[in-house]
């Protein structure tokens, strides 16, 4: 059935691009409407003992969005970029113990490389997914604990033919769904999979007012700001596969930070976080652990160094951050009663954290506002192993 479909997607896909070339048309200058359909096919990666057996992984994508055309300077630094909604359907290779999900997905894509590499593109998307099977209806299901879930995607795709009003792209890619911590078991479902899509782009919309904006004037190619977020975060207390049913507590987190805005489009930063552990902090005062509670407060505590670039596209910002803590001192006694006695791995996960998500700015960013308010969602993690899930409110000054 996959098959039979990618050979008649495929089809109609060359014909209507041969169509398409006898069309003598413009070069587009505004935003282009387009709808996307896509089918991929790949595998799931085991990431532990005893994994379930699984067959093919089958996705069938819908996408909906714009692609900016202008001469503007977003749409010249990122190379027209794209950015919409994907609705997907995906079987995932074991129907008793994974079973089927839906996902809702924003995401970006753009052109990254130089003019000689122009039919390649990368694909990045966060949302959330709804996975039929969980841990509570099959208990070998370690892998995913909720049926809501994280969903993140990572794509290279190259055009096969690239028209006026049809394109024809092959890619291929990394699938990642996971509740950040939120419920356990949660050791995470990665799928690798290929791609083949169908894109039909509709007639450019040229805006009326002038397609320029402040940021297109010589500016600087460099401008300072400044930051703060305040984040509310939640998860349970153990290890990635247990124990199971735990409640779930907060934490806290404060973060200041400074950095550059280069080329408008990309703001590097580095600053310090604070963050608060609820969980910590009852287990310390539960326990009397005497190496903890002649200060709670401050022992449930986790301050670190932070370093995150965030790429611009309109009202939106992939964030990407990492981190070296600096004081976390109840981590090593949570350690020890889920995790391995593998020095290595602990020092990894206690030294170094990190954090992705994705902000939606009240105002577009093309503007350069003096100021302006994000509202952000992001996983949180000790080195790669997902801490909590956490929402956050911020704001960020720009000097001009």
């Amino acid at each position: 059935m996959v098959r039979t479909s990618i050979i008649c997607c495929a089809i109609v896909s060359l014909l209507l691009a041969q169509a398409g070339k006898a069309q003598v048309q413009k070069e587009p200058t505004g935003y282009s409407f387009f709808i996307e359909s896509e089918m991929m096919i790949g595998k799931i990666v085991p990431n532990y003992n005893d994994f379930p057996r699984t067959d093919q992984v089958k996705s069938y994508f819908l996408s909906i969005g714009v692609k900016d055309n202008r001469n503007t300077h977003c749409g010249r630094f990122y190379n027209h970029p794209s950015s919409g909604l994907s609705f997907s359907y995906s079987q995932l290779g074991n129907d008793s113990i994974f079973g089927t999900s839906v996902s809702l997905i924003p995401f970006i894509e753009f052109q990254p490389f130089s003019r000689y590499l122009e039919s390649w593109h990368l694909k990045f998307g966060i949302g959330a997914s709804y996975i039929s099977k969980s841990y509570k209806d099959n208990v070998t299901n370690l892998a995913i604990g909720s049926r809501l879930s994280w969903a993140f995607q990572a794509f290279m795709y190259r055009d096969l033919y690239a028209g006026k009003r049809m394109n024809v792209k092959v890619g291929g890619g990394y699938f990642h769904n996971s509740n950040g911590h939120t419920q356990l078991p949660n050791m995470g479902l990665n799928s690798a999979m290929l791609s083949l899509s169908c894109q039909w782009v509709g007639r450019p919309i040229v805006s009326k007012r002038k397609e320029t904006y402040h940021g297109d004037n010589p500016n600087p190619r460099r401008l300072f700001f400044l930051n703060y977020r305040g984040g509310l975060g939640f998860h349970e207390y153990g290890g990635k596969s247990k124990p199971v049913g735990g409640p779930k507590k907060l934490v806290y987190s404060t973060a200041i930070s400074a950095g550059i805005l280069f080329n408008q489009h990309v703001k590097v930063r580095s600053g310090f976080t604070y963050r608060f552990y609820q969980h910590y902090y009852e287990k310390i005062t539960e326990t009397e652990n005497p190496d903890f509670i002649d200060d709670p407060y401050l022992n449930a505590s986790n301050i670190y160094f932070h370093l995150g670039c965030e790429f611009l596209i309109g009202h939106f910002g992939l964030d990407i951050e990492g981190g070296l803590n600096l004081f976390k001192p109840y981590y090593e006694t949570y350690y020890r009663q889920f995790a391995s006695v593998d020095r290595f791995k602990y020092k990894l996960k206690k030294y170094f954290s990190s954090r992705m998500g994705l902000n939606f700015y009240v105002i577009n960013t093309n503007k350069i506002p003096r100021n302006n308010v994000f509202i952000g969602a992001n996983i949180n993690a000790n080195f790669g192993q997902a801490d909590f899930t956490e929402l956050s409110i911020g704001y960020t000054y720009t000097f001009k």
